[in-house]
């Protein structure tokens, strides 16, 4: 009997011990919850990665994207990175709004140099955090870096890159050159040596053109004037940097005006597809094309729709004293001012380019802006040393409007206006554009001495 007491006196004070213990622990608990202290937690828990937001307008880049995404979130633990398509047509809006609402509005996007100026002013472009590659000028061509700069200041990374370029026909022009009375083959360094090489040239019977390009687009028409036309100064953002209408400017048009003399262009039939077309076709010698004609001329290769072997080298200049520059855009990414993930968002960035550009250009078919990107198809090569030549489309908003008012002076100066009043018009259109004063008057300058393309031809005479 005695034993069962002890039995149950022991069993009494373990349960006595133990709701002491609870009641401590319970207090001590009460206490910190009280006093904002956390509790001590007896286990440990991965850190919650936060959400790094990519957006871009451009289908293309997609698979590119993507992986870069599912590497960099596979190879560290701080952030995930997910990507988004952006369909509609007021991209930077979709930005903005998103970004102003707050919620899930994009660390980094991707966006045309163009747009920079309404990115910064906007709020929406946050100063790059790398010093390291953009202080060494062998990292990117000087072209990219006055395309992402503004105001000074160095606002997005180069991505990829689209410019103008000319193609020729290497068997046609091997031939050109022998007709010519050279042993190797000459490439045309003017529009000139083109008229000239063409002279003593008994082209094949389906060849149809010696030189066409689409006249109706500004961006293959750009580089008669390129020289010589300030938009902003050389990163197109300076507003009290404009000068469309000089006497060199003048003289490109007048020289530009004369080709019709020498090249039948039908505005009309002779668009962009139908010459590259005709080019792969074996119908023209030269003509004027963008970097996506090395894919679309593979392609065809490929399907047997063409043996063309050619080249491509930056464009011509028009004379031996008028020299040309074609126009670029550069698609950059730009770290989003408004982002919490500023940081972040430019380790990805950097991470992207430095580290992840193997392949860029087979799986988007866009042309990096890095200089020592190596391509798989040699053709390109011609299309980095007209970029690297090249002028970065203006970022002036004001000016949104001037291609178009560009593109309608080239047409008219094709169709026989005359170049120095149709540069007056564009001139006082483009002030009136960018002051809102109805009230310009634009004073005509006096014509330049005239280039004439059949003297400079005869050497002169």
């Amino acid at each position: 009997m005695r034993k069962a007491i002890r039995v149950i006196t022991a069993l009494l004070a373990a349960a006595l011990l133990f709701a002491l213990w609870w009641f401590m622990e319970g207090k001590g608990e009460l206490e910190a919850y009280s006093s904002g202290e956390p509790a001590e937690e007896t286990y440990s828990a991965q850190p919650q990665k936060q959400t790094l937001r990519l957006w871009y307008a451009d289908d293309a880049f997609t698979d590119f994207f993507n992986e870069c995404a599912v590497a960099y979130n596979a190879r560290q633990n701080r952030v995930r990175v997910e990507t988004k398509l952006i369909t509609d047509l007021d991209y930077i809006k979709q930005v903005n709004d998103a970004s102003v609402a707050g919620g899930e509005y994009p660390d980094l996007f991707l966006v045309g140099n163009n747009a920079l100026e309404r990115c910064v002013l906007g709020g929406l472009a946050a100063q790059v955090q790398d010093t390291e590659h953009f202080s060494d000028p062998t990292v990117y061509p000087q072209t990219a870096r006055y395309a992402v700069t503004f105001g000074g200041r160095t606002y997005a990374y180069p991505l990829c890159f689209e410019t103008a370029a000319l193609l020729y026909n290497e068997e046609y022009l091997q031939a050109m050159s022998a007709a010519n009375g050279s042993d190797t083959m000459t490439i045309p360094s003017t529009i000139i040596d083109i008229i000239n090489l063409a002279g003593n040239y008994n082209a094949p019977e389906k060849v149809d053109a010696i030189f066409k390009w689409d006249v109706s687009d500004i961006f293959f028409n750009y580089y008669f004037i390129g020289a010589y036309l300030n938009m902003g100064g050389p990163c197109g953002d300076d507003e009290t940097q404009l000068d469309v209408y000089n006497q060199q400017l003048i003289s490109c048009l007048k020289v530009y005006q004369q080709l019709t003399q020498f090249f039948s262009i039908d505005t009309q039939t002779d668009d962009y597809d139908s010459l590259i077309r005709d080019f792969a076709g074996g119908r023209i010698v030269f003509t004027v094309a963008t970097s996506d004609a090395v894919e679309r001329l593979r392609k065809m290769q490929e399907r047997g729709e063409t043996d063309i072997r050619y080249g491509v080298v930056r464009l011509p200049d028009s004379t031996n004293s008028l020299q040309t520059k074609s126009l670029s855009i550069t698609d950059c990414l730009v770290v989003n001012g408004y982002s919490e993930l500023q940081e972040e968002a430019n380790l990805f960035i950097r991470y992207m380019i430095y580290s992840h550009l193997d392949g860029f250009y087979d799986r988007t078919g866009k042309a990096p802006a890095l200089s020592a990107y190596e391509y798989s198809d040699a053709h390109m090569k011609g299309f980095v040393e007209a970029y690297e030549n090249s002028v970065p489309l203006t970022k002036l908003r004001e000016a949104s409007n001037f291609w178009m008012l560009l593109e309608n002076t080239f047409a008219n100066v094709w169709n026989g206006a005359d170049a120095n009043e149709s540069l007056r018009q564009l001139a006082k259109q483009l002030m009136i554009q960018i002051t809102g004063s109805e009230g310009i008057e634009i004073e005509r300058i006096d014509d330049p001495p005239y280039v004439d393309i059949i003297a400079e031809l005869t050497g002169g005479e």
